[in-house]
């Protein structure tokens, strides 16, 4: 693969327009790794310390934010970051984050109080909405259309690794050390993805770099999706639905997003272009991108609450649960970003589609308390289709749009993503919250608890399947695209 860089044509390669060696791209690629695991590794591992960071800094109350801080500055960010990344370099974009995210976990290991640790989250937020978009747009520009596919597969098994090794190495650290490790471990590895980049990438100034003018559509983009995490998260735990408040709060996110809207279409640079997505392939995988963060995200969050709440799972009884799903997940990302290059990204989307629509029919078929060993090998199909779809949609927004237009492009693949998950997970939780309240009222005898507990997420995978069908029909409308160095883009 890093033969073809080696001899890859100046107009290949944006914005920097350098060529490398087969060894410096297999530094770089190394780098890159490095800056991925440090991120994955952190969106799973401060979960493994959570009863005791409450035990040390109190705030039950404000424990959630500890998770919610991290992930509404990555909404807010990264699409913001892709098209800085576009006009600036990529080089300088992911070196901030890395030193942000870095400076975030050193504060966070730090921190004193439950607040301090929220905002020292969200600086995490801040570095991870910078640096991850932004690793994705460097693959895309050290390598041509049909190599892309297998560097982003390669790229986001690190993912899988991550959930993998997370919640072992989150617990050791905590028993054996302290908590305060589960951020501090990050600091060596960020330095080595510092050093290496530095070191590896060099880039120019792409020659049709303007400075950045779009302040207002920014702005507005910020506050609308500030807004609506807000909303989200607040919704039936801080504020009830229905109020007046979380009214209030939707209608500012709606008006604002009018306002971006608007400001899109007069900018000169817009942050988010609105004619991206009259590009059919970038509507269909933003369509597919958010859908399936509602499955996968749900997967991860309720498929192990099922085995530990319902079936009375241990410890080690759910981290196999989560392993079932983690381990195939690695292996469809790889096995999908391989099949690229020769197949193209719309079949490996809709083959991943379709495994997880079968692995749903057969866990909503299966009888209200299975086994766990009959869950753990449901999560084989739901983790390997999902990963199937993973390089392919990045793939699909990357080959879809102008070269320079790739940070763009990176950073809605990140950040539909989780603008789908964080929109999935709070409806989800809403729904799951209110079948088990009214279920669990009606009942006569509190051991029957358990049994309320498990229909409403039984729903859950009802929900899912249904999603995942959206989801399936939402592939068919890619276009498939040459992928072969010679490809064009076409809208």
């Amino acid at each position: 693969m890093a033969e073809d860089i080696s001899r890859a044509t100046p107009d290949r390669l944006a914005p920097a327009e350098t060529l490398h060696s087969r060894r410096t791209v297999t530094l770089i690629l190394a780098g890159l790794l490095a800056g991925l695991l440090l991120a994955f590794m952190d969106v799973t591992i401060v979960s493994t310390a959570g009863p005791t960071i409450i035990s040390e800094l109190g705030g039950l109350s404000l424990y959630a934010w500890v998770f919610s801080a991290f992930l509404i500055v990555q909404v807010v960010t990264i699409p913001i970051f892709g098209k800085l990344s576009d006009l600036y370099g990529r080089n300088r974009l992911f070196l901030l984050g890395v030193v942000v995210f870095m400076a975030g976990s050193a504060l966070s290991g730090a921190s004193q109080s439950i607040q301090e640790l929220i905002l020292f989250r969200a600086v995490q937020g801040l570095g991870f909405g910078a640096f991850v978009p932004t690793t994705i747009a460097i693959a895309g520009d050290l390598f041509p259309p049909d190599k892309r596919g297998r560097v982003q597969g390669l790229l986001f098994s690190v993912n899988g690794v991550a959930f993998a090794i997370a919640p072992a190495l989150g617990s050791f650290l905590t028993e054996a050390i302290s908590w305060r490790w589960i951020f501090y471990i990050n600091l060596p590895v960020g330095v080595v993805s510092l050093i290496v980049i530095l070191s590896a990438f060099k880039e120019s100034r792409g020659k049709r770099a303007i400075g950045f003018s779009d302040w207002l559509g920014s702005a507005a983009l910020a506050g609308f999706l500030g807004l609506l995490m807000f909303g989200l998260f607040l919704g039936g735990a801080t504020i009830a639905w229905e109020s007046w408040a979380e009214v209030g709060i939707f209608a500012g996110s709606a008006l604002l997003f009018v306002a971006f809207v608007l400001a899109e279409r007069r900018a000169r640079e817009p942050v988010l272009p609105p004619r991206l997505f009259r590009i059919r392939n970038v509507s269909a995988a933003t369509a597919v991108n958010m859908l399936r963060a509602v499955v996968f995200f749900g997967i991860i969050a309720y498929l192990p609450l099922f085995a530990q709440a319902v079936l009375g799972g241990t410890v080690g009884d759910v981290r196999n649960v989560i392993y079932g799903f983690t381990l195939p997940l690695t292996g469809g990302i790889l096995l999908s970003g391989a099949a690229i290059s020769k197949i193209g990204f719309k079949k490996p989307t809709f083959i991943g589609a379709t495994i997880v629509v079968a692995g749903l029919v057969i866990l909503t078929s299966i009888r209200p308390s299975p086994s766990l060993l009959q869950l753990i090998v449901i999560g084989i199909p739901l983790g390997f289709g999902n990963g199937m779809m993973i390089p392919a949609t990045i793939v699909a927004f990357q080959n879809s749009v102008e070269k320079g237009e790739i940070g763009i492009a990176s950073g809605l693949s990140t950040f539909t993503l989780y603008l789908g998950g964080a929109i999935g997970l709070s409806i989800l939780g809403a729904i799951q919250t209110s079948v088990f309240d009214s279920l669990r009222s009606s009942l006569l005898t509190p051991a029957l608890v358990r049994d309320a507990l498990s229909q409403s997420i039984l729903l859950l995978f009802w929900i899912f399947l249904g999603v995942s069908l959206v989801t399936l029909a939402a592939t068919l409308l890619m276009r498939q695209m040459r992928t072969d160095a010679k490809a064009s883009v076409t809208a």
